[in-house]
């Protein structure tokens, strides 16, 4: 993902890769002809897009953020349908392979088939034709027009320190919601707010290693959580189309387990990333923008907030310097 720049302001620079990331998914939805990999890039672009939306919050104005994130929101639902269909092939291949590692393979044959039928379709329906998604793309590069019109000023950590305060309190609550109530809606949103808050925290790595420790925990909660989420449709689907009573019964209890596995690894790694609350949060991380944007050397940003990031990080701070501490 595109990062700042040292030489420009904060708020300049978030508009500038909110622009670049809405091109980029204008480029993958112009491809013709249209395919899956270009709806998922798409689908991404548009993420990190709003990520950027809620960075520059309270820059824009409340009202400039309502109708841009609704826009982006609403440019990206169609795309998800195609995205499913794929993921839950391919969540079916690991719940197949993981069957056969425990020596136990399990007959998913005619599932797989009606799977493959139903993807066939959707890219029927969503990606042939001469201008699939062509409402889509026009809404997007108006938004594109209109973000080269946002009155961010020429602000620095007092609006991204902001922003970023804000997506990691709704994580934080949201993963209060999640570890007391482990639903699928929970766990969905959860991962939700994770992601805006890992796609954030990838601009802002230039700040230093810190930072980027922190960016790759987000990653791998969000990526722990999404496994999780593609289970829970696939499990919904397995209720309907497996007939036979027994073989329901295994796909469900297999799919249960690693669940479980994978929400115990979230909420592990959550310890790392979410253990203090909002404000002292972005006030750890208020020093390492102002090193950064000084150009102060990263030892002495680092010395800034040693014990603080060593422990989020999971790592001493020697691991720092290579960016390799989780």
């Amino acid at each position: 993902m595109t990062k700042l720049h040292r030489s420009e302001a904060g708020t300049q620079g978030a508009r500038r890769i909110a622009r670049a990331q809405m091109s980029a998914a204008v480029h993958a939805l112009g491809h013709r002809p249209l395919s899956d990999k270009d709806v998922h890039s798409a689908r991404k672009s548009l993420k990190k897009a709003r990520a950027m939306v809620r960075l520059l919050r309270a820059s824009i104005g409340d009202r400039t953020y309502r109708r841009e994130n609704a826009l982006l929101r609403d440019i990206a639902r169609p795309l998800s349908e195609v995205r499913d269909a794929k993921v839950l092939l391919q969540t079916l291949d690991r719940l197949s392979r993981r069957s056969r590692a425990l020596g136990a393979p399990l007959p998913l044959g005619e599932l797989r088939r009606m799977l493959r039928r139903e993807r066939t379709a959707i890219q029927r329906k969503r990606l042939r034709g001469s201008r699939p998604f062509a409402d889509q793309l026009e809404a997007l590069r108006e938004a594109r027009r209109r973000a080269s019109r946002w009155r961010v000023g020429r602000k620095g950590w007092s609006i991204l320190g902001t922003g970023l305060a804000r997506v990691y309190g709704q994580a934080r609550r949201a993963l209060c919601r999640a570890e007391a109530e482990q639903t699928a809606e929970t766990l969905h949103e959860w991962r939700k707010q994770t992601k805006y808050l890992w796609h954030q925290l990838q601009v802002l790595e230039p700040m230093g290693a810190p930072v980027r420790c922190l960016a790759h925990t987000a990653h791998d909660i969000a990526d722990t959580l999404g496994e999780d989420h593609d289970l829970w449709v696939l499990r919904a689907r397995i209720a309907v189309h497996v007939s036979t009573r027994a073989d329901r019964r295994r796909l469900l209890s297999l799919i249960d387990r690693r669940s479980s596995q994978l929400r115990a690894q979230a909420l592990a790694l959550a310890g790392q990333l979410y253990a203090d609350p909002a404000p002292a949060f972005e006030a750890h991380l208020r020093p390492l923008w102002r090193a950064w944007r000084h150009g102060l050397h990263a030892r002495a940003a680092r010395g800034q907030v040693r014990s603080w990031s060593a422990s989020k990080a999971g790592s001493s701070p020697r691991s720092w310097s290579d960016g390799r501490g989780r």
